[in-house]
């Protein structure tokens, strides 16, 4: 292979990897190719060439398969991110890998189907394979074809860059320039100190570029490899406040005293999707119901929009499960506690989190026999929570999580198909249904003994997005859609006022507070306490990669969010109205405050 072919491959590549940061990114800043692209494209091509010289054809052939990878999972990433605004890596597609053996088929379907969807309707990105393809296969032709099928390779880029947005990218253009001018002459053989001279240049300048993180910032390089977090301030030995403390009795303590306890998480349910606060959201008479006689939170923030970290949130009142947990205490003075789902919590390690979190009974899908929904709950789930609850009049903490309203949103009952099949419709028909099953779920325990006089908290996992700022569904970004979840605190005991704010972490402590018990130490405490420093960390958590990608800190009533994927960082009060971007020095020091406190809790 000649130096000449290098750079054409080089310019190909490049071309491929541009007009995908288009299509991914199309309309923002990020749209526009980076180094890295550049580096990245130089980096394939040498790569390829160097398994050439070390093993011939199959040296080439192997080198062509890693090359395909890498831009398989660029194309890919591309649609994900379009549809779902989540950024793919070597963690997704290991889960996508063994989803079958983890998941229900209808739970991993509806990715598949939305992602088709995507390439359905953009048709000319769906095709971008084929001249990859034909381009990969060059090498593997009779020598004197490579000048014709380069021109062609070349040829059908440039017909793909004239009907998609991407021929608005300049660069590509110009690749596909650098590369038509390359193809004649890019089979002409090299001189014969080439090849030492290659190996010689080319794998310094490789480990140098990597050292450097210079082969990062590409569309490639940020899938494969972790993002790179703005440095955090330095270290100091003044207590940050970031410490887990004791929380303090309230007036309230102790003034529910042996009473049952009845905590709900609705799954992916935002405070805006209620029609209590926006007028097109659902309607739901249960919750209203309770809102009607609760202590009420207007602010109450899920710090991370991710389940299994809200349940470490609750179960613990800290933002890591490190040590003894609420539910423990719990367990300590009494309680009997249990755990009631229509998910199977096998599935991202949510059994791990609940057995660490000491819940002594767990009725969950699999105990329920297989394909349950929440419209089961108030039966089976019902059935099978008396048979397993431990004998006895002990008081009783449980925690019931509902699941019809994760995508796909399932509705069950004709009654609730009232909206449309679009997606925002679906979710407030589950929604709707999810409100009728908890009313039924809540009659039965009582009727039938489980519950006697509980205090009822009401609250969500987290939100769920539907294009605020540019995000959809839930883990993509910590915005107000996905992180501002109801909250309701209910018995005749309690007077019906409202707190200014509160988060997942003052629930247990809260709970803990009311009925006496004394709590393990806490990032929250008692939402009865006014002077409750209003100071979060907030993550989106690793839903497919292993850091997380965007996060932001709530200090008074300012709101941070750091965005590494778009590259975003935003200033906004609690509700992201009207959010200001924020540039040099400012967004430098705004991105160190939030990294340190990410660093310091350890949730990076």
């Amino acid at each position: 292979m000649s130096t000449l072919a290098i750079a054409y491959d080089a310019a190909i590549a490049f071309v491929i990897l541009a007009a995908s940061r288009a299509v991914k990114f199309a309309g923002q800043a990020t749209a526009r190719p980076a180094l890295g692209d550049g580096l990245w494209a130089a980096a394939l091509a040498a790569g390829a060439a160097l398994a050439e010289l070390a093993g011939g054809p199959a040296g080439r052939a192997a080198a062509g398969v890693v090359v395909l990878a890498v831009l398989a999972t660029v194309w890919i990433g591309a649609a994900i991110w379009r549809v779902f605004t989540v950024e793919v890596g070597r963690l997704a597609f290991d889960g996508m890998a063994q989803s079958r053996s983890f998941r229900e088929p209808e739970e991993v379907d509806w990715v598949r189907d939305w992602t088709i969807a995507f390439y359905r309707d953009n048709p000319g990105f769906a095709l971008l394979p084929l001249p990859v393809i034909g381009w990969l296969a060059v090498p593997f032709l009779p020598v004197h074809a490579h000048g014709a099928a380069r021109v062609a390779v070349v040829a059908v880029l440039v017909a793909w860059l004239a009907t998609t947005s991407a021929r608005t990218r300049a660069s590509c253009w110009l690749g596909c320039a650098l590369a038509a001018a390359l193809a004649p002459a890019a089979s002409t053989a090299p001189p014969p100190w080439w090849h030492l001279a290659t190996v010689l240049a080319l794998l310094p300048a490789g480990r140098l570029l990597r050292r450097r993180g210079l082969l990062r910032g590409s569309i490639a390089g940020d899938c494969l490899l972790p993002r790179p977090w703005p440095a955090p301030h330095r270290p100091s030995a003044v207590a940050d406040g970031w410490q887990a403390r004791p929380p303090r009795r309230s007036p309230y303590a102790g003034a529910l005293h042996g009473h049952d306890v009845l905590l709900i998480t609705m799954e992916s349910v935002g405070r805006d999707h209620l029609a209590r606060f926006t007028p097109d959201g659902a309607r739901t008479p249960f919750l209203d119901a309770l809102y009607a006689h609760a202590v009420v939170s207007p602010r109450h923030v899920a710090p991370s929009p991710l389940t299994t970290n809200a349940h470490v949130l609750l179960a613990h009142g800290r933002y890591r499960a490190d040590g003894e947990s609420q539910v423990h205490r719990l367990n300590a003075a009494g309680y009997r506690t249990a755990y009631l789902t229509s998910a199977r919590t096998s599935y991202y390690g949510l059994r791990d989190i609940l057995a660490e979190a000491g819940y002594q009974t767990l009725v969950d899908r699999a105990r329920l026999g297989g394909h349950v929904t929440d419209r089961e709950l108030p039966t089976a789930g019902a059935d099978a929570l008396l048979a397993d609850l431990p004998a006895g009049r002990a008081p009783l903490f449980l925690h019931v999580h509902t699941t019809d309203t994760h995508v796909p949103y399932r509705v069950r009952d004709p009654r609730f198909r009232r909206r449309g099949d679009g997606r925002r419709e679906r979710f407030l028909d589950a929604l709707e249904e999810s409100d009728d099953t908890l009313r039924r779920l809540h009659e039965t325990l009582v009727e039938r003994g489980v519950l006697r006089d509980p205090l009822i908290v009401l609250t969500a996992d987290h939100g769920e997005s539907f294009g605020q700022l540019g995000y959809h569904f839930h883990a993509t970004a910590v915005t107000a859609e996905q992180t501002l979840v109801p909250l309701a605190v209910v018995h005749p005991a309690l007077p019906p006022v409202q707190v200014p704010w509160s988060s997942h972490l003052d629930v247990l402590p809260t709970i803990l507070d009311l009925t006496g018990v004394a709590a393990a130490p806490s990032h929250g405490e008692s939402l009865f306490h006014p002077d409750r420093t209003r100071r979060l960390a907030l993550w989106v958590g690793h839903p497919m990669r292993r850091s997380t990608s965007c996060y932001g800190l709530i200090d008074g009533e300012r709101k941070l969010m750091i965005d590494l994927v778009t590259e975003r960082c935003f200033e906004s009060d609690w509700e992201d109205r009207s959010p200001r971007s924020l540039h040099g020095q400012e967004r430098r020091h705004a991105a160190r405050s939030a990294t340190t406190a990410l660093r310091r809790l350890g949730l990076d």
